[in-house]
């Protein structure tokens, strides 16, 4: 946790700074004072030892009187650090030596001051023996100072020693003001360390929590410049970044939002899969087509779910797998499969996206079409067939006799009749296809009911059937064409007449229906089956071919009725049983004013 603290890291290399300074200090300090003791023994020995006045006419007994009782060498070479010792040169041999360890012990001493390098340079005449050079005893350390003299008896050797221990002594006092004052200026440059971090880390750390808020969406105020240097300039462009960033991932999620919403409201299925084969979108129209309110199924599973064989890597590796299309049936209806890829900035291939197109409508235009030419070719067949026969039969002699002729002209003209209904009934629902124009008058519902039904009554008779008309409620009058909407009525109710069997009832109810007029027609006729209740409206669609062909039907009836309703802004539906009648309902927008006056 420390080390990860850029607080404390600062904190830490201030300390260590200081601590190196006042190492650096310290050592430097201990050094000059012992230099300072020791070019002082020098000092005193090079300043002084002129002023002895010792010469070559002197022999070592004079010399050492004089060492004796002179003050100068007295005040300045003798004492409990300093010290001089007389040497021959030729023997080694200790004359006298006022230190205070030769008076203990002389061999010893002897032995410990041959150890200087200095006195071994002068031994050797190698040079003098002036060198700052620390000797290491058991007895203490000690720098020495030696002077080789020539005397009347022989040449000799004077050994002055300074003695370490004082300056030591005044080190270690010194070193214990420095240590105290190491550890009073590394405390105060803790806590102005502790201060002067904080003024650097705590904009940092108030990004960071900054930082930490935005990655959870939460774009709050901003932060507060409060310096132009460095920290201030990164405060300014984190706003800036964070305000960018606020707007860009609005924008982003605006765009996402489209982007599924459009997704989500398309009628065909997208199914997105990554290189793995798992899914990572997929829309409703998908959901609806595979019959699943969640999908976890991978490629393979939504293949064989749709009944069919493909593997993803052997499509991935398909240069030209774009151009893959299957056709798949799902209970009713039809759907398209296609594939086409997503891929990254290197265009390298991230995933499939599958594509559902639903083409049941087409496909039930496409059979539509194909029934209703092969319908209208069978209507016209068989008439034409017939009005052929028997013009041959009548040119082949049969005309000669009246009777004969006569049924046949009959016959001819019956089939010609129902070709030129049929080609009417064709022309209309061309007319109704292309844009009809419309006649418009104000209408009463029950007026337009009434007169129909006094038209249709001649039929109802003749099977014995009961046809009325009950009013309910007062229906509201109707904008529409009235031989329009008399062709609709008479469609509708001929159709309950013709097959109502004999004695049957047919009620025509007429009533109001909020703002609208309804126009109710039920029998008690030989029923539709339920299978066939969405189709009756299709053209030239008969529940019972064989019986409608008989009773002279075409099978546009009911589309004619459903196309004039359309047409004036009503709609038509059915409702029946087998062998339990049929109910067929019209609803035809009211005029405005007309509902308002009641």
């Amino acid at each position: 946790m420390f080390s990860r603290s850029l607080q404390w890291r600062l904190v830490f290399i201030i300390v260590a700074i200081t601590f190196v300074l006042m190492s650096v200090v310290w050592v430097f300090l201990n050094y000059k004072v012992e230099d300072i003791f020791y070019n002082d023994f020098k000092k005193s020995i090079s300043d002084n030892y002129a002023t002895l006045n010792i010469n070559e006419q002197m022999t070592s007994e004079e010399l050492l009187i004089r060492f004796k009782e002179d003050p100068v060498i007295l005040s300045q070479f003798i004492s409990s650090i300093k010290s001089y010792t007389l040497i021959k040169d030729e023997t080694f041999e200790i004359l006298y030596s006022s230190d205070i360890w030769y008076l203990e012990d002389e061999i010893g001493f002897r032995n410990e001051i041959l150890k200087s390098r200095n006195l071994m340079v002068v031994i050797s005449g190698e040079g003098e023996g002036k060198g700052k050079y620390l000797t290491k005893t058991a007895k203490g350390d000690f720098y020495d100072y030696v002077i080789r003299q020539t005397l009347v008896d022989g040449d000799y050797i004077l050994f002055f020693k300074y003695d370490r221990s004082q300056a030591l002594s005044i080190i270690s006092e010194f070193s214990q003001v420095i240590i105290s004052g190491m550890i009073i200026a590394v405390a105060v440059t803790i806590a102005i360390g502790v201060l002067l971090s904080k003024t650097i880390t705590k904009p940092i750390v108030d990004i960071i929590h900054k930082a930490e808020n935005i990655t959870s969406g939460d774009f709050g105020q901003v932060l507060e410049v409060k310096s132009d240097d460095e920290i201030g300039k990164l405060t300014r462009t984190f706003n800036y970044m964070e305000s960018q960033l606020k707007n860009m991932l609005l924008e982003l999620s605006n765009e996402k939002n489209k982007f599924e919403m459009i997704i989500n409201y398309m009628t065909d299925g997208i199914i997105a899969f990554n290189r793995d084969g798992f899914i990572i979108h997929i829309n409703s129209a998908a959901l609806s087509v595979l019959e699943m309110e969640q999908c976890s199924l991978t490629f393979s599973g939504i293949m064989q779910r749709l009944g069919l064989n493909h593997d993803l890597s052997d499509i991935l590796k398909n240069k030209n797998f774009a151009d893959i299309s299957e056709n798949v049936r799902i209970k009713d209806k039809f759907f398209r499969v296609q594939f086409a890829s997503f891929t990254d900035k290197e265009n390298n291939v991230e995933g499939l996206i599958t594509v559902l197109q639903d083409y049941t409508e087409e496909q039930k235009l496409d059979n539509m079409r194909k029934e209703f030419v092969a319908n209208v070719s069978h209507e016209l067949k068989t008439p034409l067939t017939s009005i052929k026969s028997y013009a041959e039969t009548l040119l082949d002699g049969a005309l000669e006799d009246e009777e004969i002729a006569r049924n046949f002209l009959e016959v001819i003209y019956s089939e010609s009749n129902r070709m030129d209904r049929l080609v009417k009934d064709l022309l209309l629902l061309s007319k109704h296809d292309s844009g009809i124009k419309l006649n418009l008058t104000r209408i009463s519902p029950i007026n337009l009911v009434n007169s129909v039904v006094s038209r249709m009554r001649m039929s109802a008779d003749e099977k014995n059937q009961q046809l009325s008309v009950i009013e309910l409620d007062k229906a509201p009058d109707i904008n529409g064409d009235e031989d329009r909407l008399e062709q609709l009525l008479f469609n509708v109710i001929g159709n309950a007449v013709k097959y109502t069997p004999e004695n049957g009832t047919i009620v025509v109810y007429v009533g109001k229906n909020d703002t609208s007029a309804y126009i109710k027609v039920v029998d008690t006729g030989i029923g539709i089956p339920r299978k066939d209740l969405d189709r009756i409206f299709e053209r030239f669609y008969r529940v019972d071919k064989a019986r409608s062909r008989q009773m002279g039907g075409t099978g546009l009836g009911l589309s004619i009725a459903s196309e004039i309703a359309k047409s004036h802004g009503g709609t038509i539906k059915a409702e029946s049983e087998p062998n339990n009648g049929t109910t067929i309902t019209i609803i035809l927008p009211g005029i405005i004013e007309e509902i308002q006056e009641q």
